[in-house]
């Protein structure tokens, strides 16, 4: 009889020879690449200029000489690229699909603090940068790719869909199609009244502040990541508090870099700081505003869309992504919608296979 590291070695050679048959039918390719990074360089928090990026090759890809379409996706916030890898849902649409093949690219928006919203801060890095410059420069210098807006698309889900839009209103000179699911797209400050839901939180804040005020700016990095470890990442929401913050209010003269939108007054309590409140609501708010400032930018896209969920479980998010709809639809911004039974996560896949590639292969310009 075998002994069990016999079988264990047929076991892990059946599983080899199963992925070597199953890449062979689906003929895609999926990698982890890294790439440089110099928009994030000088950011304070101690992330890496060096970047992984996930890269799909479609089935035609390996056998031709043809130049492709890339979508560009952006994660959502906790999530790096290669942990949830959207192979299943783009082999199957490009197996299943006679529509236009396309090259989808993976985004990291990871750091210190889960997520970068894909904002510029000399805080936690230039992502946006990261995004219009670094990557679509490697991928356009390292791919066979149409290296033209009209040929590029840009998706992503939840802070990777408020990401997708914030992006989108800056550079459609990069862009042609946008497709936003489950966006981080506010209509009121709902999203920031949980993160500050009780007063434990903000001492929580403020005791951090405390033990950060008399660090060198050169030591700043490695001293927030030792304090950090102390705090369960799955059971406070410091870490969304120090994410949201550091892209959307940067203040390099505060302990943490931080403006916070809560004071503490002499008797304990806390009181709002009006003007500070303001730019973190701006962060994925302000949305009439940004149409307003915007409009002839999102004009320009050949297709925009947003899809979420009636059960998003996500303050604010499906309240949110109804009235952005409403405020383009109000200036005649032509757009689509598709609203569907299902919470934040659970219809990612299916959405990616149903609405947005077919999106993405219909509306982005091929080399035929």
């Amino acid at each position: 009889m075998k002994n069990r590291h016999q079988i264990k070695s047929l076991l892990i050679l059946f599983l080899f020879v199963s992925g070597i048959l199953a890449a062979q039918d689906q003929d895609s390719s999926y990698s982890l690449v890294e790439i440089p990074a110099p928009s994030l360089k000088d950011n304070l928090i101690g992330t890496n200029d060096i970047q992984k990026i996930g890269v799909y090759l479609p089935p035609s890809y390996s056998g031709s000489g043809e130049l492709f379409p890339v979508v560009y996706f952006l994660n959502g916030y906790t999530v790096e690229a290669g942990e949830y890898p959207k192979t299943e849902a783009f082999y199957s649409y490009m197996k299943n699909s006679e529509k236009r093949e396309f090259i989808l690219i993976e985004l990291n928006g990871h750091n210190l603090f889960e997520g970068s919203m894909y904002t510029n801060s000399p805080v936690s890095g230039n992502w946006e940068d990261f995004i219009v410059r670094d990557v679509v420069t490697y991928v356009d210098g390292h791919y066979r790719t149409l290296a033209k807006r009209e040929s590029r698309g840009i998706t992503g889900h939840s802070m990777g869909g408020g990401g997708t839009i914030n992006i989108s209103l800056k550079h459609p000179d990069v862009f042609s199609v946008v497709y936003a699911m489950s966006p981080a797209v506010l209509a009121n400050d709902i999203l920031l009244n949980g993160m500050f839901q009780n007063d434990s939180i903000l001492v929580h804040v403020q005791n951090l502040s405390k033990k950060m005020a008399k660090v060198r700016d050169e030591d700043f990095a490695e001293t927030l990541q030792l304090e950090l470890k102390s705090y369960d990442r799955k059971v406070t929401s410091i870490f969304g508090i120090l994410a949201f913050g550091s892209a959307f209010s940067p203040d390099l003269s505060q302990p943490l870099k931080i403006a916070f939108p809560f004071k503490r007054n002499p008797d304990g309590n806390f009181t709002k700081v009006e003007e500070i409140h303001k730019k973190w609501v701006a962060g994925f708010g302000n949305l009439e505003e940004k149409i307003k400032k915007y409009r002839n930018n999102l004009i320009q896209f050949k297709k925009f869309a947003l899809s979420c969920g009636y059960q998003d479980e996500m303050p604010g998010l499906f309240e949110g992504s109804v009235y952005f709809s409403t405020l383009l639809k109000e200036e005649k911004i032509p757009h689509s919608t598709c609203w569907y039974t299902g919470n934040h996560t659970d219809k990612v896949s299916e959405q990616l296979m149903n609405e947005v590639f077919p999106a993405m292969s219909e509306y982005l310009n091929g080399e035929k």
